[in-house]
């Protein structure tokens, strides 16, 4: 049931998903749709204004050569040669043509005329503002009755230029010409085309516009549209994604929260949440992890009472160790004190298989002694309470040695020792590790080449020191690594070396109490090395 509303939910997404991508679209769309209807009225604007820019320019012109005319003054007929070669591309089209009025300047002399632009026919920007052929043919005929009573204008103008100061007839002529009915019906020849075309352009932009308008309400409707199914998936996609979760996003959260915080208790009901919404499941989650809390508290104190249990047996079993290999020592001195008083006084006396019984008893009272001495050693180490302090490995080192000088001189063994750090252990456990370690490496020479042992120690992690004890003996195979370090184990025969098997577990019994580690890296006849980590002073 959940898996399939999680699809549901997830189609329901992707649905609004590309009901929202459709909604972009039709928004941009609509947007495209209202610019056409400022690109049609920009139309229908620019159609206008160019229309004007042919009119105006031709009464320009006639109220630039009347004035001329009427009066002689240059700067009129100046202005009037200015308007014709702008219409005619002959000269720059000021920026501002619309909005200047030639016929003012002239009274102006320290006026300034529009500047910039560039040289562009009239006829040229009308056949660019994309006019039908109709509309184009009535502002030809406008332009090209209106450069036809220009000839008219230049003629009256020559006329009044040629006739003198006193020739008033021929000035009132050149009047005349410009005020007459047929110069009239010229004007009123070039305005009926202008007319014309404006009424053709008044129709078809109208319509563009119209159609444009009608274009943008049809795309305004879509976008309303697109909106409001965005809106109702939105909405749908919400109802859906509640029914899933069991609640809100906020409680979702808040839940996960407290399951996090470790509260695992149960608030309401799986019918009000819904039996596979989310919230139920971490109802669940959480009765569960309570009870697999309940049940780690239950096996933590278990383990903790089993574990007290364990120390107090430990502790027990060092005591009675301690206690043992302690009482044990008078009775065992009396036992090979008097052994060796038979031995001394009957030796000889008695028949060969006595003496050897004697030697027997002997050898093995003071084996018994040895190791009760380490089962001793092993058991202070363990019952040590006092804490480590800063002590020198190096006067360690020397120490041991100095208790292993005999052994040392008779088995010619060379001992190179290098720069050691001081560490934190106790010092007479840490004499009694170093000891172990060289008198193994003593014992366990090779026979049949020169003996060395080297010490050495190279800073490791966390403020720790590595520590070497190494030699050239007989080795130890990788099988053995491990078992080396348990108690009573042995490699090689009593016959051929003296020992208890305590040693080694000694060591790793002090290394380990002052946090450090233990381990031993050997071949078979190419030696051994043990090593071994403290944490530094």
């Amino acid at each position: 049931m959940r898996n399939t509303d999680g699809s549901a939910l997830s189609r329901r997404v992707w649905q609004t998903a590309l009901v929202f991508v459709a909604f972009v679209v039709s928004f941009a769309v609509y947007v495209y749709g209202e610019k056409q209807i400022d690109r049609a009225n920009e139309q229908r604007q620019t159609s206008f204004r160019l229309a004007d820019q042919l009119r105006q320019s031709s009464d320009d012109l006639t109220r630039m050569v009347r004035t001329y005319v009427t009066i002689g003054d240059p700067l009129f007929k100046k202005s009037y040669q200015d308007v014709l070669d702008i219409r005619d591309g002959r000269r720059i089209r000021p920026e501002n043509y619309d909005s200047f009025y030639w016929h003012l300047t002239p009274s102006r002399p320290e006026s300034v005329g529009p500047q910039g632009g560039r040289a562009i026919p009239l006829l040229e920007l009308m056949r660019k503002a994309g006019f039908t052929d109709e509309e184009f043919l009535r502002l030809s005929q406008a332009k090209s009755l209106s450069d036809a009573l220009t000839a008219r204008e230049f003629e009256a103008m020559r006329l009044m230029e040629e006739a003198g100061p006193e020739d008033g007839q021929a000035r009132l002529a050149a009047i005349r010409m410009l005020f007459d009915d047929e110069y009239r019906r010229a004007k009123t020849g070039i305005m009926k085309p202008i007319s014309e075309f404006n009424e053709l352009v008044e129709v078809r932009t109208l319509a563009a516009v119209h159609r444009a308008e009608d274009i943008a309400f049809v795309l305004r409707l879509v976008f309303v549209a697109f909106a409001a199914a965005v809106g109702a998936l939105l909405w749908l996609t919400y109802a859906e994604a509640r029914s899933i979760l069991g609640g809100t996003v906020q409680e979702v959260h808040e839940r996960i929260t407290r399951i996090g915080q470790g509260d695992f208790s149960v608030t309401g009901t799986p019918a009000s949440k819904g039996a596979d919404s989310v919230l139920a499941g971490l109802d669940s989650m959480a009765e569960r992890l309570g009870a697999m809390q309940a049940e780690r508290i239950r096996a933590t104190a278990e383990l903790k009472d089993k574990n007290e249990a364990l120390e107090r047996s430990n502790a027990d079993l060092e005591q009675f160790a301690y206690v043992a290999s302690h009482d044990l020592q008078t009775p065992l001195r009396n036992v090979v004190s008097y052994t060796q008083l038979i031995e001394r006084r009957y030796r000889g006396r008695l028949d060969s298989d006595a003496d050897e019984f004697i030697g027997f008893i002997v050898d093995n009272t003071k084996k018994m002694t040895l190791l009760i001495h380490d089962l001793l050693d092993y058991s202070r180490a363990s019952r040590q309470t006092e804490p480590p302090e800063p002590c020198s490995a190096g006067a360690a080192v020397e120490q041991a040695l100095d208790n292993l000088r005999q052994d040392m001189e008779t088995g010619h063994v060379e001992v190179r020792v290098g720069a050691l750090p001081d560490v934190e252990a106790v010092p007479s456990h840490l004499v009694s590790l170093f000891q172990n370690l060289l008198g193994n490496s003593i014992k366990y020479r090779a026979p049949d080449r020169a003996a060395w042992i080297s010490v050495s120690a190279e800073p490791a992690e966390n403020g720790y020191w590595r520590f070497a004890v190494a030699d050239n003996g007989i080795g130890i195979e990788p099988q053995y690594h491990e078992k080396v370090f348990e108690i009573f184990q042995r490699l090689n025969p009593s016959a051929e070396t003296e020992g208890t098997g305590i040693g080694l577990t000694l060591c790793r019994r002090i290394v380990h109490r002052f946090g450090g580690a233990i381990w031993v890296e050997s071949e078979r006849e190419g030696g051994t090395t043990i090593f071994f980590t403290l944490r530094g002073a």
